[in-house]
């Protein structure tokens, strides 16, 4: 048999057509790799709408997921309790959320006692408010601020055996009315082992003629700038705007991924005038 010999541009063209071959082999590895990626993410894409879409709860959804930052409402209620104040705990029962109700000593009496129990048993947490709610008579100096608030305090322990741990200054801890003593009744509060709390969003439902929309409105515009809002709304007679306004509060924080605790288990206390 002869030896046949190649010329050498035919062997330069058989090499480049393996070249070729080989590179194109390994274009189409890369496109087929490259289409189930993206097939892929679009099937975990459209999972996760599916389990989001009008805002219904897939099961687990609540679950922290890697990389997701834990957001968590607390609602807190002043001036209570009221004649409302079951239709509150009503609807916070029926949303599976907490709240922390600052109660008003005076009204602390009769059927509202009743009341004062189901909060409790239901796990929602009591803070003073005041026993008054007179700023003269509360803010008429550092002693008459201090034995408002422990009135309540001890009026809480005797009644229901319940060890208040906040306490919310009337008009929140910057008013004018205790600016000449404010240091030294904090540093009074923390020695009987209490802590205060202001708040960081208002649904300004005690101030003019609030409307549904415009508690909703309030709300929305702040809630939005923290993982931890403190949420302030008022429990009064008065206040059946904000009554209206709760589940619809309740259910959009859920859908912005928020959820819900009682004001003592925040990482840290809400102070106006701390960062």
């Amino acid at each position: 048999m002869k030896n046949v010999n190649v010329p050498d541009k035919d062997k330069e063209k058989a090499a480049a057509w393996t070249f070729k071959e080989k590179a194109a082999c390994m274009l189409a590895i890369i496109i087929v790799c490259a289409c189930l990626l993206v097939e892929r993410a679009g099937w975990q894409n459209s999972a996760w709408m599916a389990g989001s879409s009008n805002g219904k709860k897939a099961a687990g959804e609540n679950a922290m997921q890697p990389g997701m930052v834990k957001k968590t409402a607390y609602l807190t209620f002043d001036d209570g309790p009221s004649c409302l104040t079951e239709s509150y705990l009503d609807i916070l029962k029926e949303e599976g959320a907490k709240a922390t109700f600052f109660l008003i000593g005076q009204q602390i009496d009769g059927d509202m006692a009743e009341i004062i129990k189901r909060e409790i048993d239901e796990g929602h947490e009591i803070g003073v408010h005041t026993y008054c709610h007179e700023a003269n008579e509360i803010y008429a100096n550092e002693e008459s601020c201090l034995k408002d608030i422990m009135k309540i305090r001890e009026l809480l322990e005797r009644q229901f055996n319940y060890e208040a741990k906040l306490v919310r200054f009337p008009w929140g801890s910057a008013n004018s009315y205790i600016s000449t003593f404010r240091n030294n009744i904090i540093n009074k509060i923390h020695e009987n082992g209490m802590e205060y709390a202001d708040w960081n969003v208002s649904a300004e439902d005690s101030v003019g003629t609030p409307t549904a929309y415009s508690i909703m409105s309030n709300i929305r515009k702040d809630y939005k700038k923290y993982n931890d809002p403190v949420i302030l709304m008022h429990d009064s007679s008065c206040n059946k705007q904000t009554l209206e306004t709760l589940r619809d509060i309740i259910r959009e924080l859920k859908d912005a991924g928020y959820s819900f605790a009682t004001l003592s288990e925040r990482e840290k206390p809400c102070h106006f005038l701390e960062k």
